[in-house]
């Protein structure tokens, strides 16, 4: 099987696919053939030997419109090569170029609804990701997208949801059911030593409106409890000041190399995730097999990665006094903390591992091919 990967980040760059893609295109090297990845990029002159497949770089900082067009001419010259292309990001792009130009089989990873992030990260809708599926509320602008996101997504060979909740989302848009695979996301296990923990509460992600790291604050704020932070996004400056005015001991650690995350967890007692939309968190399944107590809002594909009370705990979103309580009761209980924390870490590498991910990620490139046929 030759395999073409396409994806919006790669490293250097951060995120869930700059780790996933990586991991993935290795996993696939190793049996079948990884024809290249190609990626958008800040750097073009990246040192890419150490990976064992070929990148395919292109520039993310030129004109929108000439960078789509030389995406889609890319994407279709290397999947001429290919037997089956997948789409992790460029989703777009990609399938202009699968199905008009080089005419191959084609699988989607849909990590979330791209519009809704769009129109959230400009302030065009105050909805949640739930209420945002269901008809109305959107100008036109968003409602075509909406539209045209559903029509290319149902137009894959396969499509692969990394959660039941995001699995659902995807019907909503018309894709139809008998085409989706759940493949739960995986975090490959870090044998590290553990490390006493320096701060009450550690939490991890991109700081964008919707990951509720603000009210984290003013609950560490008001409890006197301190707070590591590890991310960054557009919301940094808003939650560094929020944090100075009530004199909160949070510090931010900023973007750091994937290398360093589990560390960085283990910097904290309890591991707090108190977003309002998750498509599966990679972060909780890192943090579980971190050795850490995880205490997350019971939004999207969260619930598909804690048992509540049995290795994790789950609150409702915007419950601010459950919340509280929920990471008081384990910052009190040490013993039930560790309890908490190596149920989950069982649970993470039972559930979660990343042979299982790759064998199901295989099948589902293969069935594309087959259907294609």
């Amino acid at each position: 099987m030759k395999v073409l990967l396409v994806t919006g980040i790669f490293p250097p760059d951060a995120g869930g696919p700059a780790r996933y893609v990586p991991q993935m295109a290795s996993a696939l090297a190793r049996q079948h053939e990884v024809v290249a990845v190609v990626t958008l990029s800040d750097r073009l002159d990246h040192d890419d030997r150490a990976f064992g497949f070929r990148v395919v770089r292109i520039a993310r900082n030129q004109n929108r419109q000439l960078r789509r067009w030389r995406t889609v001419r890319t994407i279709a010259r290397e999947a001429g090569r290919a037997d089956v292309v997948y789409l992790n990001g460029l989703v777009l792009e990609g399938m202009v170029a699968t199905r008009l130009l080089a005419r191959r089989p084609t699988v989607i990873k849909v990590v979330g609804d791209l519009v809704w992030e769009q129109a959230r990260n400009r302030r065009a809708t105050a909805l949640d990701i739930d209420a945002f599926q269901r008809p109305g509320g959107k100008g036109l602008w968003w409602r075509a997208l909406r539209w045209l996101q559903g029509r290319y997504t149902a137009a894959a060979d396969r499509v692969i949801a990394p959660s039941g909740y995001l699995a659902a989302i995807g019907r909503g848009w018309g894709v139809p059911a008998g085409r989706i695979r759940v493949v739960h996301n995986a975090v490959p296990a870090v044998a590290e030593a553990d490390q006493p923990a320096t701060h009450d509460l550690v939490t991890v992600g991109r700081l964008t409106s919707w990951k509720g790291v603000d009210g984290l604050i003013d609950i560490a704020a008001q409890r006197g409890w301190s707070l590591l932070v590890v991310g960054d996004g557009d919301e940094r400056a808003a939650l560094e000041a929020q944090a100075a005015r009530l004199g909160a001991a949070v510090t931010f650690a900023g973007q750091v190399a994937q290398t360093d995350v589990t560390r960085l967890i283990r910097q904290g007692q309890v591991f707090v995730l108190n977003s309002s939309y998750e498509g599966l968190p990679h972060v909780v399944i890192e943090a579980k097999l971190a050795g850490r107590a995880v205490v997350a809002t019971a939004v999207g594909g969260t619930p598909e990665t804690i048992r509540d009370g049995v290795d994790g705990r789950l609150v409702p979103y915007g419950d601010r006094a459950a919340m509280t309580q929920a990471l008081a009761d384990l910052l009190a209980d040490p013993a039930e903390r560790l309890r908490i924390a190596e149920a989950g870490r069982i649970d993470a590498l039972a559930r979660f591992s990343f042979e299982t991910m790759y064998a199901e990620t295989a099948a589902v490139l293969a069935e594309a091919i087959e259907r294609h046929a």
